[in-house]
């Protein structure tokens, strides 16, 4: 149907290029009102084609076990269909929106795959849809109940998810340029051409949708010839599965996770936010994390809503029936309106999806930087603590149990240029240097280990008391590859755990449930330090003059995280259960300058974000140690004071008098964030201006990196390449040739013929060494192993994608003077934005330095990256000393 609604009213140094445009490029006026409001419906008329068809594609899911391609691994063609909505009175092109629904009921009636009426759960996405569409952007949710019944068990559908966007894109270029023929496969005809922006581009993934649209970003960007790669400005995983253990980068990504998800229990998304903080150094674009205390794993789609609730009733917090629920509730849907974009229909949960899902698009896709506070967790700082607009408050009895500050936690890394790094737990040196070169101090701490916690046999306890640890395993499914039944997931050096048993245990049963995969109750996989005091305690570090000027940062960042299983802190019991804010650790930051001035601010203070508030839960599914953000303003210091231009030290000091005399915690990523004058990166502007602004505007953009990575050479078993050749081909740059008819291009073949078998997860990282480096050359290797076949899935030969040479003049502490492809030496910058050059091959490879160095002595490093995006610093410490 139809209907209008009328509204209410070459990579590294490819970094450096990236981000001399973003240097120039227009500088956001300093906000001085309050952000828009993200809920309210924009100017534009809404038309909605549900469904829309848009041709066929050919699907071929490879099987896991190496067996024939039938049942789910079969060759499958599937209608291009779902649900657009766009804005039918918009004169210039509209940014678009892809939105990619996950596993459910493919039925309502019938059996799968050919349902008498299919279910329909692109529909669910209908609020976000017109609201947007509204604001000038044309979104396309994807129906993909057929599809489900084509995918096999262990790949979980990924493959084919990745294709299916990919050929939606590619559908959408060829629509934007000639009608589309009408008929049974097809009813867009001439309503999208010269109707879109395909230079704007946003994902939107829920649950296997979330890792299929954070795994297109790798796939995207290595998509063989003749496909073509898109501009992918902002891409949400909403309470996604990590099947693919992805690591975003080169591009804004947002991570959801509903803290009562009673699908995705172990809360994965927050590992895409972790893996991908430090994955490309100079990376210009922003990771960003949401914690959303009281959501459930459906209700953020509202098909998905009228088939019931996930969270289950055990809980005192998650569990909707139970009089100290926290719930947010769903909308007001039933079988006839599940589809419905209606704002009066809309629950909790819709309405927080809604703010923090559109603010994020209308932010990156749009290039509104009015919507900075909403991602930054600015928000926080200016009143009641809370991190969404008032509008999107929860109303429902559940919902108004707790303050709307609990709701919403945002975490915001920002790319290289524009975050200054203090402490980064690093392996190398874990606990005695900063990232900015000087020395970590440390006293009056002990083990953060328990006696009878999860990590077995107990480790020695460090001089310091301080210790640092990674919780991701080294395999999330040890039996799978053979272990013994009943092994649980481990990692090499494990971050404090509960008892096995325990609640919150690896192996908890009982009355008090298990997780998913066994994982460890932190959730997030990476790098951290753990930190536990019985008295007073204190980490501190040195700022050398060369970085002691932070007055052009807003902010002073870090990760934090409460070991709420540790009898050192706060009991939980009683409200606690269900009420975070009822307990809290609590520590103080404080900073000096060059004349001695101190400033002290507590880390608990509610305007900072509520990273120090325990979790809620009693049953391990609904128990959760994440990481998330303390955000102080640095005028917080300013004003008691300090001299921001002269900075000279860091420090966190806990158990003083009037703070927890005793406590464990977690703590990462210690950073200066957020330009004064507001981030520079995809932002047309300092005004609420509508999606897309004037050309040349947006600063640095993902293509730029895609377009200098390589392509991968041979397609894998069972690709397919958008809807046709000439459909998915990327135009000669000199005379755009006409696309041929849509058509759907056959499968390829697998190697040497014979079925398609899934393929292993490559996640080893390639290596590298240098053989040869002198004043204006330097050449080494690379190798990249791949992985081994193993539970019947097929081996990867490893294939080294890129090679990246940093160069490096130290003119101070924690300061570098990096070269440049133009053979010049870059200003001083910290080691967080460091440039490199991109070699000329790959196995072997070699890097022209251009004119002769200045005489000196330089730091070298060579950085391999597969083309899985796995990547490594493989040389450190090679020096070369120009004469």
């Amino acid at each position: 149907m139809t209907h209008a609604l009328s509204p209410p009213r070459a990579l590294a140094a490819l970094v450096l290029t990236i981000l001399s445009v973003l240097a120039l490029a227009l500088a956001a006026a300093a906000a001085t009102a309050a952000p828009p409001d993200p809920m309210v419906r924009g100017p534009h008329a809404v038309t909605t084609l549900d469904p829309f068809r848009a041709g066929t594609v050919d699907l071929q899911e490879p099987s896991s076990t190496g067996g024939a391609p039938t049942g789910s691994a079969a060759a499958v063609t599937l209608q291009l269909r779902g649900s657009l909505y766009y804005p039918s009175d918009r004169a210039a092109p509209s940014p678009v929106l892809v939105l990619v629904h996950g596993n459910h009921a493919q039925c309502d009636s019938g059996s799968s795959p050919f349902c008498t009426a299919f279910k329909r759960n692109d529909r669910g996405y209908a609020y976000l849809g017109e609201n947007l569409a509204s604001h000038g952007y044309t979104v396309v949710s994807l129906d993909q109940d057929q599809l489900m019944a084509f995918q096999d068990g262990q790949t979980a559908g990924m493959h084919q998810r990745r294709l299916l966007i990919a050929a939606t894109l590619d559908m959408l270029t060829k629509a934007n340029r000639e009608p589309l023929p009408d008929g049974i496969n097809s009813n867009l005809g001439d309503r999208l051409v010269g109707k879109l922006d395909m230079t704007r581009i946003g994902l939107m993934g829920h649950s296997r949708g979330g890792d299929a649209v954070t795994s297109f970003v790798n796939w995207n960007r290595t998509r063989p010839a003749p496909g073509r790669r898109y501009n992918l400005r902002g891409v949400i995983a909403l309470a996604p599965v990590d099947y693919e253990r992805s690591t975003p980068w080169g591009v804004p990504h947002l991570s959801i996770e509903p803290l009562c998800d009673g699908d995705v229990s172990n809360l994965q998304g927050a590992r895409f936010f972790e893996r991908g903080q430090y994955a490309l150094p100079g990376d210009p674009f922003p990771r960003i994390q949401q914690s959303v205390l009281g959501g459930n794993h459906n209700w953020f789609n509202s098909v998905w809503f009228a088939d019931g609730d996930d969270a289950g009733t055990a809980d005192p917090a998650c569990g909707p029936a139970n009089p100290t629920s926290v719930r947010l509730s769903g909308g007001l849907y039933d079988r006839t309106t599940r589809g419905s974009g209606d704002p009066a229909l809309m629950g909790d949960q819709e309405l927080i999806g809604l703010a923090t899902m559109s603010s994020f698009f209308r932010r990156y896709v749009g290039g509104e930087a009015a919507f900075d506070p909403y991602v930054t967790g600015e928000l926080s700082a200016e009143g009641d603590g809370r991190q969404i607009p008032a509008a999107a408050c929860p109303v429902s009895t559940s919902g108004t149990r707790i303050p709307c500050a609990e709701r919403v936690l945002t975490s915001y890394f920002p790319g290289g240029e524009e975050r200054r790094d203090v402490i980064t737990p690093d392996p190398g040196a874990p606990l005695t240097v900063s990232a900015l070169g000087t020395a970590l101090t440390a006293s009056g701490f002990s083990s953060p280990y328990t006696a009878d916690g999860g990590v077995q046999p107990v480790p020695a306890t460090t001089a310091s008391g301080l210790d640092w640890c990674n919780p991701e395993p080294d395999h999330f499914a040890p039996v799978n590859l053979g272990a013994v039944t009943g092994t649980l997931p481990t990692a090499k050096k494990g971050c404090p755990l509960p008892g096995v048993t325990a609640l919150g245990g690896q192996n908890s049963s009982g009355a008090l449930r298990a997780t998913r995969e066994n994982a460890p109750v932190n959730r997030s996989y990476g790098l951290q330090i753990a930190a536990a005091w019985e008295g007073p305690a204190s980490l501190a570090t040195r700022i050398p003059a060369a970085s002691g000027d932070v007055s052009g940062f807003k902010a002073l960042a870090l990760g934090a995280a409460v070991n709420f299983f540790d009898p050192r802190n706060p009991a939980r019991t009683g409200d606690a259960l269900w009420n975070a804010s009822a307990t809290t650790q609590d520590f103080a930051i404080a900073v000096t300058d060059a004349a001695g001035n101190e400033g002290v601010v507590a880390a608990g203070d509610h305007r900072y974000g509520n990273a120090l508030h325990q979790t809620t839960g009693d049953i391990t599914p609904r128990v959760h140690i994440i990481l998330n953000q303390i955000r102080v303003p640095l005028s917080d210091f300013a004003a008691q004071g300090v001299d921001l231009t002269k900075l000279r030290r860091l420090e966190l000091r806990f158990g003083e008098a009037g703070k927890p005399a005793s406590g464990s915690i977690e703590l990462a990523d210690v950073r200066l964030q957020e330009p004064v004058g507001g981030s520079r990166v995809l932002a047309d502007g300092p005004a609420a201006a509508g999606a897309g602004g004037p050309a040349g505007a947006a600063g640095p953009q993902p293509i730029d990196l895609i377009d200098a990575s390589p392509r991968t050479t041979v397609a894998e078993a069972g690709q397919v390449l958008g809807l046709s050749v000439a459909a998915a081909a990327a135009p000669a740059a000199a005379a755009p040739a006409a696309p041929a008819a849509a058509g759907p291009a056959a499968p390829a073949a697998p190697p040497g013929g014979g079925a398609a078998r899934a393929t292993c997860a490559d996640t080893t990282a390639p290596t590298a060494r240098v053989l040869a480096a002198g004043a204006r050359l330097v050449r080494g290797v690379a190798t990249d192993r791949g992985c081994a076949g193993t539970g019947g899935r097929q081996a990867v030969t490893g294939t080294v994608a890129a090679v990246q040479v940093t160069v490096a003049k130290a003119v101070g502490e924690g300061r570098w003077r990096y070269l440049t492809p133009r053979g010049t030496l870059t200003r001083p910058l910290a080691a967080a934005a460091a440039r490199s050059l991109v070699a000329r091959g790959t196995s072997r490879w070699s890097v022209r330095l251009g004119a002769k160095l200045p005489a000196g002595t330089y730091r070298l490093s060579v950085r391999a990256v597969d083309a899985r995006g796995n990547a490594r610093t493989a040389v450190r410490g090679v020096t070369l000393t120009v004469r």
